[in-house]
């Protein structure tokens, strides 16, 4: 495949000062978190970044400045692979897919959506999105039916309880919980450090939660693409990483809620961006007669990208700010929580924290200007 010699990007023969920057910030801030396993990640999604093929220009999300590849997914996905691969040939290792069925299961799932979202990234809108959420629906019933201790009998919730009670009930519900999940995180995958963000800081607590290598790993790759992607901007996650990591996460969020590792308040609250970015977006386009899944540029980050913009002139500076701003304003607020253990993981009272979150997500929203 051809490299891309986008002057404004990274050219090819004689990078600008500024270019070099950032090759310079992103190799240290490898080497000191991962050493020389976190330089090879960086080194990967480099040159992954210089492809032509998924590229999106710069105008395509409305937040960017700088023109940036769909293949932040593929690249975290060879750097998982390539991980698991060391592990298992350097040691004794044994994946979760060969000891438990849930996990074989899950990993199918979340394998569907991965190939789903790679197909739109490589070729944009080759597949409907009509034809995307049956896929999604069968795929989500499939795995749910196959696997019901995955389906939690309560989240805490008296009248939801109810219905967790009936079991095809329940079914229903999660299918349509796990789809809407998905296209919310595809939803808000716009701003540097957003999505990135949430997931790095999921992974993390997972891996402190569970101490498996399948979560640490997950987070290494995670939190070396978050580097990549807020110093340089030439990376996001595209449907690939998007689909990918909300199948993955709805899915540890589900069975960890049905085993009783965590409630559903704290799954919630560690992921209430995506959900109420979506669930608002979804009102404020019907309410003007649109469809509900018609992109715009009415969403927080994008307001708040709008707001960065006016202070800082770099083109990738206020992506970035926006993006980390919410990713740490939301889930990073309840990492510090879980750190500090102010709140119980299994506590109800993580409900209240994703109340305080919307409430504070309604107010940004009304205090800035749709860009």
């Amino acid at each position: 495949m051809s490299v891309v010699t986008d002057s404004d990007q990274k050219p090819a023969n004689r990078p600008s000062s500024n270019t070099v920057k950032k090759y310079v910030f992103m190799v240290l801030l490898a080497l000191l978190t991962f050493g020389l396993t976190g330089l090879g990640a960086i080194v990967v999604m480099f040159a992954l970044s210089t492809l032509r093929a998924g590229r999106d220009s710069a105008a395509s999300h409305g937040i960017s400045g700088i023109n940036s590849s769909r293949l932040g997914g593929v690249a975290i996905v060879i750097t998982f692979l390539l991980f698991v691969v060391g592990m298992l040939m350097l040691s004794s290792y044994t994946p979760g897919v060969v000891r438990d069925v849930t996990f074989l299961h899950l990993w199918s799932t979340v394998f569907v959506c991965v190939i789903l979202g790679g197909v739109e990234d490589i070729k944009a809108d080759l597949l409907t999105p009509y034809f995307r959420i049956i896929v999604k629906l069968l795929t989500f019933g499939f795995f749910l039916w196959t696997t019901p201790n995955v389906i939690p009998s309560s989240i805490g919730i008296p009248g939801i309880d109810y219905l967790l009670s009936h079991a095809w009930i329940a079914w229903g519900l999660c299918t349509l919980f796990c789809v809407g999940f998905i296209n919310a995180f595809n939803m808000a995958d716009g701003a540097n450090g957003l999505i990135p963000g949430v997931v790095t800081i999921a992974f993390g607590i997972f891996f402190l939660e569970y101490g498996r290598p399948a979560e640490g790993v997950l987070f290494f790759a995670c939190l070396m693409f978050l580097i990549f992607n807020v110093v340089s901007g030439w990376f996001f996650l595209g449907d690939m990483g998007s689909y990918g990591f909300g199948a993955l996460l709805v899915g540890y969020g589900l069975l960890g809620v049905a085993e009783g590792d965590f409630s559903a308040g704290f799954m919630a609250s560690l992921l209430s961006y995506p959900c109420i970015d979506f669930l608002v977006s979804v009102i404020r386009r019907m309410r003007k007669g649109r469809s509900p899944f018609q992109a715009d540029n009415g969403h927080l980050h994008n307001r708040l990208y709008g707001f960065y913009a006016q202070k800082f002139k770099s083109r990738v500076m206020p992506n970035s700010l926006a993006g980390l701003t919410i990713s740490g304003g939301s889930s990073g607020v309840c990492l510090i929580i879980y750190l500090l253990d102010w709140i119980p993981i299994e506590s109800n009272t993580w409900f209240g924290i994703f109340g305080i979150q919307f409430a504070v997500y309604l107010i940004a929203l009304s205090r800035l200007r749709s860009t």
